[in-house]
């Protein structure tokens, strides 16, 4: 009789562990899918982008990583030269999402790590102020397949802002 209370404890005790398990990856599950809707609003983002002009061209192309990282590179050209480029990724860790922003391997410079501080609606604002220029990088999507993006700060005092507009490209 001891022998079957016993085996039945056992079961019991393996049954209710296994129940405690199950729960715990479908809670996990749940915070995962629920942790990264930060960065889900910023899917429209994927995709090629360019703006062109008479004097320049520049271009830009998004790509999605996984459900927590968007990666961009970026670059303008002047008469068929390159004269800027650079690495971006906007990744979100938690509740906390950074714009990463890096340039050419060869130039050695430190990457910059902004904040997304969400300032207006569908306006996505990245912040870092100890940073020289920019200080603030914001981009919205006033209308389907465009990007109105800015870079804002001081330079020696005076408050700057350039504005960028990108259309997307099937190129």
């Amino acid at each position: 009789m001891n022998k079957i209370v016993l085996l039945f404890s056992i079961l019991i005790l393996f049954n209710s562990c296994k129940n405690k398990e199950f729960k715990s990856e479908e809670v996990l599950t749940k915070t995962n899918k629920k942790s990264y809707s930060q960065i889900k609003q910023l899917q429209w983002l994927v995709g090629k982008w360019t703006n062109i002009t008479e004097e320049q061209q520049s271009y830009e192309t998004w790509t999605k990583v996984n459900d927590s990282i968007l990666t961009a590179y970026s670059y303008t050209t002047v008469l068929k030269d390159t004269v800027f480029q650079e690495y971006m990724t906007i990744q979100q860790d938690l509740d906390k999402v950074v714009l990463i922003v890096s340039g050419p391997k060869e130039s050695n410079q430190k990457p910059v790590i902004f904040d997304l501080n969400l300032q207006k609606k569908d306006t996505f604002t990245f912040v870092n102020e100890l940073h020289d220029f920019p200080n603030k990088i914001s981009y919205t999507n006033p209308v389907k397949d465009s990007i109105h993006a800015w870079i804002e700060g001081k330079i020696d005092s005076e408050y700057k802002k350039i504005d960028f507009y990108f259309k997307r490209s099937n190129k």
